[in-house]
């Protein structure tokens, strides 16, 4: 099961949003006056987190998306794509939910 180019985009951006609002939680809990550098270092590592991540929901057993070839065609339109897979249902679901909990957290420790 493969996913929308720009839906993957968004499930992506929450799960960027979710890693943000982790890594704020944990600053405020731990160390409110932490070192700017060890933060810019760890959000480096989230970019690369989300890019993993975004591979993990376009490429597929069957489908295999690269910067020189695409499964998506020329005025295709789809949300889903191949067959139902329910570890990456799971892990949406998962990401919606705990971006839902750490910004509730957030406001409460805030």
């Amino acid at each position: 099961m493969i996913i929308n180019k720009y839906i993957s985009l968004v499930i992506t951006g929450v799960l960027f949003l979710m890693l943000m609002l982790l890594l704020s939680s944990l600053v405020m809990l731990i160390n409110p006056g932490m070192n700017i550098v060890y933060s810019g270092i760890i959000v480096i590592f989230f970019v690369f987190i989300c890019r993993a991540f975004y591979n993990f929901l376009r490429n597929d057993d069957q489908y295999k998306n690269t910067r020189k070839r695409s499964s998506d065609i020329k005025g295709e339109s789809y949300i889903t794509k191949g067959e139902s897979d329910i570890k990456k249902t799971f892990v949406i679901v998962w990401v919606f939910l705990m971006t839902i909990l750490l910004a509730v957290t957030f406001i409460i420790i805030a």
